[in-house]
């Protein structure tokens, strides 16, 4: 890890910014809407970079290739695929670190590790991990968005939660939950027949599920115009393709259906019983 460019080693964790938030591309970062939102967020607010996590141990270059590029004064560049620490500044002073970067290839424990220690000589006191995943989502509805606080070390875990493959950002929320932190992890859902190209919408829904993490209103800049536009042009494509209309019309069906409410006995009581209250009322 190279050295932060401030050399503020020495501050205490209270007077540093209490949230991180950290996105990872690849596999978690469907319609790019995790770096997406990072992205946003580093448009909107003055930053800083404090650190850059060499990418030398932990990427495999075959995968997250560098590249090379001619600056405006005519110097040849190698940018690595290195993941970044910005330090933010909102407008009324709050503090916020993103942490942005490709999905390590291997190490991901060391890498947490060296992640979290970062985070926590900076003054972090919580950790929200982004991510988006290809789902039976139509674009046509607000895309599904879930917010998950990591459980602790001695807490009891939901039995529903998910069991199966998992991403660095939940290797790294557990990793900030074993170090005294909190861990919130916040995933989109976006439309897998779409997902080819960036997803503002996505971004959007992530962008308005951080609100809760963060204590003032978050900028959306130009971010529903271009969630509009995406959404107009995948229309488009609808209308001039009749199976991906008839797909779509499909998940619609599904989703609306899934969101009914239960047609049990119980819920049908309840629903007669509030019919009969109405209308004792209106006499």
């Amino acid at each position: 890890m190279q050295p932060p460019e401030t050399g503020r080693r020495g501050r205490h964790r209270g007077e540093g910014p209490t949230i991180a938030i950290a996105a990872f591309g690849g596999w978690n970062d469907a319609g790019e809407a995790a770096t997406g939102a990072i992205a946003h967020l580093l448009a909107m607010w003055p930053s800083r970079r404090i650190a850059t996590i060499s990418s030398e141990e932990y990427v495999d270059f075959q995968v997250s290739r560098p590249s090379i590029r001619t600056t405006e004064d005519g110097n040849r560049v190698i940018d690595w695929p290195d993941t970044t620490v910005d330090l933010v500044t909102t407008p009324h002073g709050g503090k916020i670190l993103l942490v942005e970067g490709p999905e390590p290839s291997m190490r991901w424990k060391a890498f947490s590790a060296e992640v979290i220690e970062l985070l926590v000589r900076h003054g972090a006191t919580t950790v929200v991990t982004l991510g988006s995943l290809l789902a039976d989502a139509p674009h046509t509805r607000p895309l599904p968005v879930s917010a998950n606080i990591e459980p602790g070390i001695d807490d009891t875990v939901d039995e529903d939660a998910y069991e199966g493959p998992i991403g660095v950002p939940t290797v790294l929320g557990r990793v900030a939950v074993t170090a005294g932190l909190r861990s919130v992890a916040v995933w989109v859902q976006v439309p897998h027949y779409v997902s080819q190209n960036a997803s503002p919408k996505a971004v959007l829904a992530l962008i308005r599920a951080l609100q809760d993490q963060v204590d003032e209103p978050l900028p959306l800049g130009e971010l529903e115009d271009e969630a509009a536009a995406w959404q107009r042009g995948v229309d488009e494509l609808a209308r001039t393709d009749p199976d991906v209309a008839e797909y779509v019309e499909r998940l619609e069906r599904t989703q609306d259906a899934a969101e009914l409410p239960d047609a049990t006995g119980d819920a049908i009581a309840r629903e007669f019983e509030q019919f009969l209250k109405r209308r004792h009322d209106d006499d």
